[in-house]
């Protein structure tokens, strides 16, 4: 008889060298499970002999069942086989081979093994003898000796192994858990970054985050409210975005209904934060107050925490990258998919040196973006294409042979949405495609235009926010993939807002009698932005449904 499969939710990984000085491991052990909130335990002894390991796991066994937790040990068959059958057994991929292993332990007992690649998995699943597996390790961790850097997954790196433990029939499907490095603060970053397009993990098994902590019954508590909240998102509406029965007329004017709510908002002005090139600062800045949004330019890490709590909406450009800013960036970030609030990613010129790929990687594994905005050349390079090359920024959008595939493409890998910013401008969910042909050349003659349509698309998704607040909707329509409090075909709208509003701004400022040239276009821009009204948006957008 097949074991009963737990609540895979917070999987606690202990071990002692990690506790806080002077805690006994036993009283430890209790307090975590004591809540509630850890759904199974695994002891793991990496230094003691088999006597020590079995007398450590018999008491734990004692704690556990008090808790009603079940419990397994890390690659010990001989200890295993000492307890009592509702223990089980987590194998790694260098030990007993699981089939040996469950001739051994018989049918009753939980066996786990841990996948690190996507051939792993698809054999764990093959062989059909594992009741879950363990996949990573996700991020670098301290707990376990030999993780270079070549072996961590990353978030985006496992989705690729957790869909491969489903079959492609959907017909199989082994449960899984991400470990490595996984904490408070990469908890839900993990979760969604890493489920995949066919499948999704069912939780996470952590170690020095619970074992570390003096409060362990609190760490857990903290896990399993995170790991809860994503489950919810998840299964309620997923990462789907439902266009059905909308057209191109019907999706402006719902941005011009959204323009009229971000102007007179009760809310106020969304702060909002960039974190840019000092070259375009001053731009973005004016252009966010323009829009009737607040700008602050905090690239400081210190504050991220506090600002976190406040911001409206956030904006990474990498037009100038440093170390201060890289650390303000993993803050910010984080801070933002703690708080719901989108997350834009400018990846200036990503192309041009294998540097800027390495810092929109890193962005990218560590934040979950909600609209990534690039032209041709910094899309393809981000999407591993190279049918255009970057040379900086003010690389051309260049010419691609299928657009609107990339922008579905790239939408679906990271869950997110993506702006192809050209002539054409194409804003896609990884489903729908929304083609605009407005826009004026003379914004291609400035610096700092695209940085400061980067703030607009974030303050137009803010607003989504914002609306989803005034209706009391945020919380519980929110898109599992973008980690935004808003209804996802808001956030799109809001998206398709702030697109609208610049294109179409540059255009009414590129026609006026005083414009003559780059220099006098920037404050006839910042004024018709402030000036523009959401009747402007519907009797001048050219929008269409490309697919």
């Amino acid at each position: 008889m097949a074991p009963q499969q737990p609540n895979y939710a917070v999987y606690y990984v202990t071990g002692r060298d990690l506790l806080p000085p002077g805690v006994d491991f036993f009283q430890h052990l209790d307090k975590a499970l004591s809540g509630g909130h850890v759904s199974v335990v695994q002891i793991r002894e990496k230094d003691a002999d088999n006597g020590e390991f079995l007398e450590v796991a018999k008491k734990a066994h004692a704690i556990a069942a008090q808790h009603r937790v079940p419990m397994l040990v890390n690659d010990n068959l001989s200890v295993a086989l000492c307890l009592p059958p509702s223990v089980g057994l987590h194998i790694g991929q260098d030990d007993i081979p699981l089939p040996q292993a469950r001739k051994l332990l018989g049918p009753d007992r939980l066996i786990g093994i841990s996948v690190h690649t996507v051939d792993d998995a698809k054999r764990a699943l093959a062989e059909g003898v594992a009741d879950y597996a363990g996949v990573g390790p996700v991020y670098g961790t301290q707990s376990k000796a030999g993780i270079t850097d070549d072996k961590v997954l990353s978030p985006r790196g496992a989705a690729d192994i957790v869909d491969a433990l489903q079959s492609t029939n959907r017909e199989r499907r082994l449960p899984c858990v991400l470990i490595g490095g996984i904490n408070a603060q990469t908890c839900v970053r993990a979760l969604v970054g890493a489920t995949g397009l066919h499948n999704y993990p069912d939780g996470v098994a952590v170690v020095s985050a619970i074992q570390a902590r003096t409060d362990p019954d609190v760490a857990a508590a903290e896990l399993d409210e995170m790991v809860a909240s994503w489950q919810f998102r998840r299964s309620f509406g997923g990462s789907a975005i439902s266009l059905q029965g909308e057209t191109a007329s019907s999706l402006v004017q719902a941005a011009s209904s959204l323009l009229t709510l971000h102007r007179r908002s009760n809310l106020g002005p969304p702060l909002i934060q960039t974190l840019t090139s000092h070259v375009s600062s001053t731009l973005s800045a004016n252009i966010a107050l323009a829009f009737s949004s607040s700008p602050i330019m905090s690239h400081q890490e210190e504050e991220a925490a506090d600002l976190g709590r406040v911001t409206g909406g956030v904006v990474l450009n990498i037009g100038t990258i440093s170390a201060e800013s890289r650390r303000g960036m993993k803050a910010v970030g984080r801070e933002a998919n703690k708080g719901g609030k989108p997350v834009v990613l400018d990846p200036v010129g990503v192309g041009a040196s294998a540097f800027r790929k390495g810092c929109v990687q890193q962005i990218l594994n560590d934040t979950q973006v909600t609209l990534i905005k690039g032209n041709a050349a910094e899309l393809s390079s981000i999407a591993g294409l190279s049918e255009v090359a970057s040379r900086g920024v003010d690389s051309g959008a260049g010419s691609l042979s299928d657009p609107v595939g990339l922008v579905k493409k790239l939408a679906r890998k990271e869950k997110c949405l993506v702006l192809l910013t050209g002539k054409t401008d194409y804003l896609s969910d990884g489903r729908a495609v929304l083609a605009c042909e407005n826009g004026h050349p003379m914004v291609g003659r400035i610096t700092g235009s695209g940085c400061a349509l980067g703030v607009m698309l974030a303050a137009g998704m803010a607003a989504a926010c914002n609306k989803a607040k005034e209706e009391g909707e945020g919380a519980m329509r929110g898109s599992a993939s973008m980690l935004v409090d808003a209804n996802g075909k808001d956030v799109l709208v809001g998206a398709l807002m702030g697109l609208l509003s610049m294109t179409i701004a540059s255009e009414k400022a590129a026609g006026r009698g005083d414009v003559k040239g780059p220099g006098s276009f920037i404050p006839a821009l910042i004024d018709e932005i402030a000036n523009l009204r959401p009747e402007d948006l519907v009797q001048g957008a050219n929008l269409s449904v490309a697919e």
